[in-house]
């Protein structure tokens, strides 16, 4: 028990951590802890929706609480700087998705993909 709270400490720092990047923290102070046991943890607490998963598209998840409040993600491809924003026009254009097609969205993530500021120039 004591080390999924570790899990969701780690998370209350930091946001978008990739499994291991957690197992990397929070195993010196549990020598006994595996890898799956976070990964296993990580499931649990997005089923409970205590944990939001995203995916950047660099093959493997990154996790954030659901706590914080709805925001939207921009990753840079070249260096993976991933920016986040609160963009009401975003909240607005998935209104109008479902006011057009009927899809009733439980919740909404977007991600844009390009280059960063420092990248394009």
């Amino acid at each position: 028990m004591n080390q999924r709270r570790s899990i969701v400490r780690e998370l209350e720092g930091s946001r978008h951590l990739s499994a291991e990047e957690i197992y990397d923290q929070v195993k010196g102070g549990y020598p006994e802890l595996g890898l799956s046991t976070v990964y296993r943890t990580l499931d649990l607490l997005h089923e409970l929706g205590i944990v939001r998963k995203e995916d950047f598209g660099e093959g493997y998840s990154r996790y954030e609480l659901a706590t914080e409040r709805m925001h939207h993600h921009a990753r840079c491809r070249e260096c993976g700087t991933v920016i986040e924003f609160n963009e009401e026009l975003m909240e607005y254009l998935a209104l109008q998705v479902e006011r057009e097609t009927g899809f009733v969205t439980d919740w909404h993530e977007i991600t844009l993909h390009g280059r960063c500021k420092e990248c394009s120039s």
